[in-house]
């Protein structure tokens, strides 16, 4: 029988579930990990393995730890499902040779995953992951003898440790009231406990177990968040706040039921953090996050640091210290001091504790940021096409001129990840394919709708100039509150 390629992919392995996602495959992946664990740390290192609340995700956390067991390795698996940020948290606080955690974090009910995060706790890098993707489907030799298997609770040392990154007191006098919606996932008795802990009354929205997801995908965008939006409405509550399938990505919602996306967040939590909590460092960004962190650290006369899309490339940057806030658009965050990881269940608590410092809407906050910066919009397009017209289109892009785009002098050209073309401070384009999807992603900023617009119509109509068959177009992510 045919055995199917394992890639790692932007953060993991996925597929669906009984296609290619199945215990043989997991169990050559897990087989490549001992070996490379082995390389790393010697033949008895150990690991901490979890899973999220998808189908049989239980399952593999078990059979994981049985497998790893039997070559040696030490597992600490999670009494329950638990959360990504989570799992490195447990890496480093006890010094581990890494983690596991088997969750295909946003995508359809359909797909299950694994990450793997090394032993500094940050995604695996593309070094760490090509290593374990050559070793895959090599022979195991014998483990002189077999490792334990014990069960772990993190809970109450990962609230410890995040507890130190905020202020309890603020929080609590505030006495906020907020919605949480955990989608059916992992961050059901961590982002709810954690607020309820910090003064908070509040709304829990579906935090039991569904595989399904209800129906859809465990992303907290807003066309999922429907629910929250109209609770915080209905009941005029201070926060609507949510975590995806395993808890690293988050959804906010301001009072009234507006909806701030993953740019304007991370704007806003890099403002509080300096302003409130008189916090300092670099902010580090994806090369597909908004520029307006650019404009915020010049105001805040810090550094910015653009990297290539995927938090793989942010937490060694937090690792490597004097960080203020690291994070991407697809709804990534951490700071400073805290894990290399995505964690959305800080990315919420930070947003709660900036409205009970200011004791304001993030409607207000952010009129007052862009009284001081300027204003911002900024929009995502996702080109869905054949995969001859995708190859098409990027052979076009290769070639295409770096001084002069759209008909616009180019200031700067940046290809680390895809092809970004930036035109001045406020305005620019990014076209970069998925690593997993036949998508074309465009991302395109300026400083006002009217720019904006312009600047989006004159790229489609470009792209579309370049390929030749249909093409369906998703317009996400607009950026103005």
């Amino acid at each position: 029988m045919h055995k199917p390629t394992l890639k790692f992919g932007t953060s993991g392995w996925r597929a669906i579930l009984s296609d290619e996602f199945t215990f043989a495959n997991v169990a050559r992946l897990l087989d490549a990990i001992t070996l490379f664990l082995r390389e790393q740390t010697g033949p008895s290192p150990t690991v901490v393995i979890g899973s999220d609340t998808r189908f049989l995700s239980d399952k593999f956390r078990q059979f994981a730890a049985q497998r790893l067991a039997h070559h040696g390795v030490n597992c600490l698996v999670t009494n329950r499902d638990c959360p990504t940020p989570v799992i490195s948290f447990v890496i480093r606080n006890r010094h581990l040779a890494g983690g596991i955690n088997f969750t295909a974090s946003h995508n359809p009910p359909e797909y299950q995953g694994l990450k793997f995060n090394p032993a500094d706790g940050a995604p695996a890098n593309s070094n760490v992951t090509s290593r374990i993707e050559s070793l895959i489907d090599a022979p195991v030799p014998p483990a002189t003898a077999s490792g334990s298997v014990s069960s772990l609770d993190p809970r109450e040392d990962y609230f410890s440790a995040l507890f130190s990154h905020l202020d309890p007191d603020a929080l609590r006098s505030a006495r906020l009231r907020v919605a949480c919606d955990v989608l059916y996932g992992t961050g059901r008795d961590y982002l709810d406990e954690a607020l309820r802990r910090l003064g908070a009354h509040v709304t829990v929205l579906h935090d039991w177990l569904n595989p399904l997801f209800g129906g859809r995908r465990p992303e907290p965008a807003p066309d999922n968040l429907e629910e929250l939006i109209q609770i915080v409405k209905d009941q005029q509550l201070d926060l609507g706040l949510a975590t995806d399938g395993d808890a690293d990505r988050f959804g906010v919602v301001d009072k009234g039921g507006r909806f701030f996306n993953a740019n304007q967040v991370l704007c806003l939590t890099a403002w509080h953090l300096h302003k409130n909590r008189r916090r300092r460092g670099r902010i580090i960004r994806s090369v597909a996050t908004t520029g307006y962190l650019d404009r915020i650290a010049h105001y805040l006369a810090t550094d910015i640091v653009e990297v290539p899309v995927g938090f793989k490339y942010i937490g060694p940057e937090i690792i490597a210290g004097n960080v203020l806030v690291g994070g991407e658009e697809s709804g990534g965050l951490s700071i400073g001091g805290h894990v290399p990881e995505k964690d959305g269940i800080l990315a919420c608590l930070l947003i709660a504790e900036l409205v009970a410092m200011e004791r304001k809407t993030l409607a207000d906050i952010w009129r007052d940021i862009e009284s001081a910066i300027g204003t911002l919009w900024s929009t995502r397009v996702d080109l869905t096409l054949s995969e001859d017209d995708k190859q098409r289109l990027l052979a076009w892009l290769r070639q295409a001129p770096r001084d002069s785009f759209l008909g616009r002098p180019v200031k700067a050209f940046n290809g680390i990840d895809g092809f970004k073309f930036t035109f001045n401070d406020t305005d620019w384009v990014l076209i970069r394919p998925s690593g997993t999807e036949p998508i074309i992603r465009c991302y395109i900023e300026s400083d006002n709708a009217a720019h904006g617009e312009t600047l989006k119509a004159d790229l489609l109509r470009e792209l579309h100039s370049h390929v030749t068959s249909h093409s369906h177009s998703d317009t996400r992510h607009p950026s103005s509150p």
